[in-house]
């Protein structure tokens, strides 16, 4: 019983992220675009999505609709990579289940790459948000 993150991208941001985070919880990311594992083994799952538009990505939402009962009963956070922060308070309580909100570890942004652009470096990153989701998650995530 250990962690999984599953995550959707369009420009990177969030599968860069989950690497991120993946390398440093020392365990699996999946990309819900390609395959939808079954969570039922582990105790924490680690969801991100991009947000454009005010949106998260189609097969996060799925995923988060077809799978909320199980998710309640697991350990959950989530992160989001959006390049307009002031738009992100907004766009979560429009598209995640106020329940998973409210049961979640951690609900945070780590910033995003602008529509339409390829940064050459991470600097878009909110790092200190990155470290935050991860002391939330404690040691044992």
């Amino acid at each position: 019983m250990g962690t999984l993150i599953l995550y959707a991208t369009k420009s990177g941001a969030t599968s860069e992220c989950a690497d991120l985070l993946a390398q440093k919880i020392k365990c699996v990311a999946d990309d819900l675009g390609k395959t939808v594992p079954d969570i039922s083994s582990f105790e924490t799952v680690i969801i991100g999505s991009g947000i454009r538009m005010g949106k998260i990505y189609k097969p996060v939402a799925n995923f988060l609709h077809q799978h909320l009962d199980e998710l309640l009963s697991k350990r959950v956070a989530l992160y989001f990579c959006n390049a307009y922060p002031d738009t992100f308070q907004k766009a979560i309580e429009k598209n995640i289940p106020a329940e998973l909100i409210q049961s979640a570890v951690c609900v945070t942004s780590f910033g995003g790459k602008p529509p339409f652009t390829n940064p050459a470096n991470m600097g878009w990153l909110n790092t200190q948000a990155l470290n935050d989701f991860y002391t939330a998650l404690g040691n044992d995530a």
